[in-house]
């Protein structure tokens, strides 16, 4: 039988510690109170590569991205979700630990992200139509996505009753990444929307 939602959670090979990011993922996912959920993991090269075969791979009415180091901060996080899709939403943006006040910026692809983390993401299932991350990006891959998002299919439906937390430490991309290679990104960022 189809599930309401996937769950996609995408990790990299190489990823410190992802034992426990993993397990307390699982665990945040298990304490649900909305249980019509398959979870996609899948462990691969690269985040953007992965986030791809995830997301390809949603059996689900409604996709649900959650990196392996965050975990849902909320009991009903999924059935609050699931709520705003039957109430019309095409894409949602919930809180998050580091953001609790998510919105859309104008120059988001400048890198003023106030939507954030790709873990804050869940969009209705287009399965072929949906759109990708663009795997030449590793730092800014959310914000390209959001702004394709935000041309597609207009503003997301934000809720900020509900949030996931964010696993902030030394294993993220802000952290691996040179400067070099974050100026790289960003100029290709300018490139592609001029």
């Amino acid at each position: 039988m189809k599930p309401k939602i996937s769950i996609v959670i995408p990790f990299y090979f190489g990823m410190k510690d992802w034992q426990f990011f993993l397990t307390r993922c699982l665990e945040s996912i298990e304490k649900q109170t909305f249980k019509d959920y398959e979870i996609i993991l899948i462990k691969h090269s690269t985040m953007p590569v992965t986030s791809n075969r995830v997301i390809e791979s949603a059996k689900g009415d409604i996709i649900k991205v959650l990196y392996v180091d965050d975990w849902l901060e909320d009991n009903n996080y999924l059935q609050t979700l699931y709520r705003a899709f039957e109430e019309g939403a095409t894409w949602v943006i919930t809180s998050a630990t580091t953001n609790s006040s998510p919105h859309v910026t104008n120059d988001m692809e400048a890198g003023n992200n106030k939507l954030g983390s790709p873990s804050a993401l869940a969009f209705f299932n287009q399965g072929k139509d949906n759109l990708l991350f663009d795997e030449n990006l590793s730092w800014v891959l959310d914000i390209d996505l959001y702004k394709r998002m935000l041309e597609k299919y207009g503003m997301p439906t934000i809720l900020t009753n509900i949030k996931v937390g964010i696993g902030v430490g030394d294993h993220q991309m802000t952290n691996i990444l040179t400067e070099e290679q974050k100026l790289k990104e960003f100029n290709y960022l300018k490139e592609k929307y001029e």
